[in-house]
């Protein structure tokens, strides 16, 4: 007998990179799908409930339920997270900002979903990772991305090494991320151990009024991080070399 009439199905909702008008990024079929759903599982509730009072939804924000899945949350209960799409209710998934698992946890909800015999359905919605690669003029036909770089200075350095290595033996774009209080180090880092011709790319505050993309080599990189006084400060930045 086929049940899957009285399943729900699993929702994965983008949110706004950035402050910014909620129309210009998201179709209207993503408001029309959000007013339907009471459950949902997300990175952040407060990040949330923020972007579901923004996108005004006309349901109650409190009288929605909401499931935190991130890095802090252990031994969560997938099965019960996902229960209510068992029970014939639709459930929503959503990242901190972008779209959801991609370089967030959300996938372990996704995978349990596959398992219990869910149906996902993504929505359309803005990508830091996809808008970098597209700004950067890089190889888009064939990258890899490899989330965030290690923290201690000795291991990001040898992993950068690694990168470049890889990114000029095949031609494919590399791309990697960093928590945003990171970005001075990982751009000296980079400035460091990079071949003075290997080509960088900062995609930085996408889709913001601030937003800011530049390609160039290192050599370039290291004459303008010597002249510029502020650096690129603690916002959300996508690192991408090549040759």
């Amino acid at each position: 007998m086929d049940n899957s009439k009285n399943i729900g199905k699993l929702f994965l909702i983008p949110l706004p990179l950035a402050e910014g008008d909620f129309g210009q990024f998201f179709p209207e079929c993503n408001a029309s799908v959000i007013n339907e759903i009471d459950y949902y599982i997300v990175e952040a509730v407060r990040t949330a409930r923020r972007f579901l009072k923004y996108s005004k939804i006309q349901k109650a924000i409190d009288d929605l339920t909401f499931f935190e899945l991130n890095e802090h949350t252990q031994g969560v209960d997938l099965n019960e997270y996902l229960r209510p799409c068992l029970e014939g209710y639709n459930v929503g998934l959503m990242s901190e900002a972008g779209v959801p698992c991609v370089a967030d946890p959300g996938h372990k909800a996704v995978d349990k979903a596959h398992q219990l015999g869910i149906e996902i359905i993504p929505l359309i919605g803005p990508s830091s990772i996809m808008l970098a690669l597209m700004g950067s003029g890089m190889n888009g036909q064939q990258f890899t991305f490899h989330g965030y770089l290690p923290a201690e200075q000795y291991d990001r350095e040898r992993k950068i090494v690694d990168i470049e290595n890889y990114a000029i033996k095949t031609g494919q774009t590399q791309i990697f991320i960093e928590t945003p209080y990171r970005n001075n180090r990982m751009t000296a880092s980079l400035c460091k151990v990079c071949k003075p011709n290997t080509r960088l790319c900062v995609a930085a505050n996408l889709t913001s009024k601030n937003q800011f993309i530049k390609t160039q080599s290192i050599s370039k990189w290291r004459k303008y991080f010597s002249i510029e006084s502020n650096q690129l400060g603690k916002v959300p930045c996508i690192y991408l070399i090549n040759r």
